[in-house]
């Protein structure tokens, strides 16, 4: 499943941090890979497209490496009517 994901960031350097030290060992249960990560300029705010078994997996990987540094809104993409996904 392609899940994206709308991360409000409140501690940008424990956030990205925890990102760069975790993304390399992907895939961890439940989640696949993250095929893009887009932050503002700030780095405060990010949109992330993920490949996950569904949303409360990519959520609890999530909730485990970056704990409360952020807070997430997901949604499943439809794939079928998406333009554009990486492969």
């Amino acid at each position: 499943m392609i899940i994206l994901v709308n991360h409000t960031i409140n501690n940008p350097a424990s956030f990205w941090q925890s990102a760069k030290e975790n993304l390399p060992n992907l895939p961890e249960a439940g989640v696949k890979r993250v095929m893009q990560s887009l932050p503002n300029a700030d780095m405060t705010t990010a949109t992330c497209l993920w490949e996950a078994e569904n949303i409360d997996s990519l959520n609890a990987y999530l909730r485990s490496k970056v704990g409360d540094t952020s807070t997430e809104t997901y949604y499943e993409v439809n794939t079928a009517n998406a333009i554009g996904l990486p492969a």
